[in-house]
């Protein structure tokens, strides 16, 4: 148990000195985080404006950190540094497909020589901006349209879009290097099987396209050219390009081609005897049908296509040449137009080929698709002022496509075309059974 002694009666007691009392400050945010009280009012307006601040804010720390490698930190003197910073300058960044001002550091050398600062140019590079201005264009949106295309990001930026005359500019750039592109490709690295030409019709110009079959039945648009079909130079000099391009046909190759004698003097001028034609057995129907009166197109078109259904090239040529007779007196040119590459008509029937990749090859249907997508994306475009604008917009197209192609239907017998085409084109001395053994 512990005492407590009092103080003295006789003492008079000293009062305690009182320790004066520091008041509590108000709790305040550091000057630091004064900006995120700004950025958190402002992602009420939605969460694509609060992400752009943040993007754009960290864009401001990824330089000032490039800055500090570049120069060192900022206040510490540094004698052995060869560059230096040279204040502020507004520049751009792309946004979506918008070009938003910002503030970017400057850096120079001790000499005195710019030095580009590569987080800011990454942020500047327009191959995004571009892919997508040509994505809407293919898409079907015009011009005109795009601004309009992203409300949210207009509202997030409080900005009306990029205007017509930009987005064409855009487009008209990525149409060229897609151009550029598509025309320096190596075609090399396949083993080709098929070749399907034919031309597409753009405005008041014709370009003429061709199409690749590999021995997996994949497709690919090879080469464009600008002229028409039945002009040989155009077509030649577009073989030609394929073939400084790498396409080559060792073992040979069907060529599917529509009517054009152009084609056929062409591709036999180019390859020789390495490849079969096949001419186009619709694009032949079309022709006939073009001479006869409508009333007899039915009953001719039946005859047609019974022809074509024959299961031997013998059998086929008897029927064509029945219905050319038959149509002497009262067609006579549908008659002429029937017996003109008549022979070529039946070339799958000569490799023996049937079922669903006899029915593929005996048209170039599969061309035919691809040109009918082109009209699709291209729809939009009025008016056609030259052929490099056919030409950019086409091959632009042509490398969309591509991605969306389904590879031809009875592709697994392809290997029965390719023992069929050397046995036809009589490529080496071995016989079939040599070949399937190997």
């Amino acid at each position: 148990m512990s005492l407590s002694i009092p103080n003295s009666p006789g003492k008079p007691q000293k009062k305690a000195r009182k320790t004066p009392q520091t008041e509590t400050p108000p709790v305040a945010w550091p000057t630091a985080t004064e900006s995120w009280v700004a950025i958190l009012q402002e992602a009420q307006a939605g969460l694509l404006s609060l992400s752009i601040r943040l993007g754009l804010q960290t864009l401001q720390q990824l330089m000032a950190t490039e800055v500090d490698g570049l120069v060192g930190p900022k206040g510490r003197h540094n004698p052995d540094r060869t560059a230096v910073r040279h204040g502020l300058e507004t520049g751009y960044v792309y946004v979506g497909d918008r070009r938003v001002p910002v503030t970017h550091p400057r850096v120079r050398t001790n000499t005195g020589e710019e030095v580009p600062l590569q987080t800011y140019q990454a942020f500047q590079d327009p191959t995004l901006v571009t892919q997508a201005a040509l994505e809407r264009m293919l898409f079907g949106l015009a011009s005109r349209q795009q601004p309009h295309a992203d409300p949210a990001l207009n509202a997030a930026l409080d900005d009306t879009g990029p205007s017509k005359s930009t987005v064409s500019r855009r487009f008209i750039r990525a149409t060229r290097q897609a151009l550029d592109t598509f025309l320096s490709r190596p075609l090399g690295d396949r083993t080709w099987v098929v070749l399907m030409i034919d031309g597409i019709r753009v405005g008041g110009h014709l370009a003429v396209v061709a199409l690749g079959i590999d021995d997996g039945g994949h497709k690919q648009i090879l080469g464009l050219a600008e002229g028409a079909t039945e002009n040989s130079t155009v077509v030649t000099n577009l073989l030609t390009d394929l073939v400084d391009r790498g396409f080559a046909i060792p073992q040979g190759a069907l060529a599917v081609i529509d009517g054009a004698k152009a084609l056929a003097k062409a591709l036999r001028d180019v390859f020789g005897d390495a490849l079969a034609i096949q001419r186009c057995t619709v694009h032949k129907t079309r022709n006939v049908l073009d001479h006869v009166a409508d009333s007899d197109q039915s009953r001719i078109r039946q005859r047609l296509r019974k022809a074509y259904q024959e299961p031997t090239a013998e059998e086929a040529l008897k029927a064509l040449k029945a219905l050319a007779a038959d149509l002497e007196h009262d067609y006579p040119q549908a008659a002429k137009s029937l017996r003109e590459g008549m022979e070529d008509t039946v070339t799958v029937q000569r490799l023996q080929l049937s079922g669903t990749l006899r029915q593929s090859l005996a048209t170039t249907n599969a061309l035919e698709s691809v040109n009918s997508q082109f009209r699709t994306h291209a729809k939009n475009v009025k008016r056609w002022s030259n052929g490099d604008q056919v030409l950019r917009w086409l091959a632009a197209a042509s490398l969309f496509i591509e991605d969306h192609l389904k590879r031809l239907p009875g592709y697994r017998d392809l290997r029965t075309l390719q023992l069929a085409l050397r046995r036809f084109l009589h490529l080496d001395k071995r016989s079939v059974g040599e070949m399937v053994a190997s």
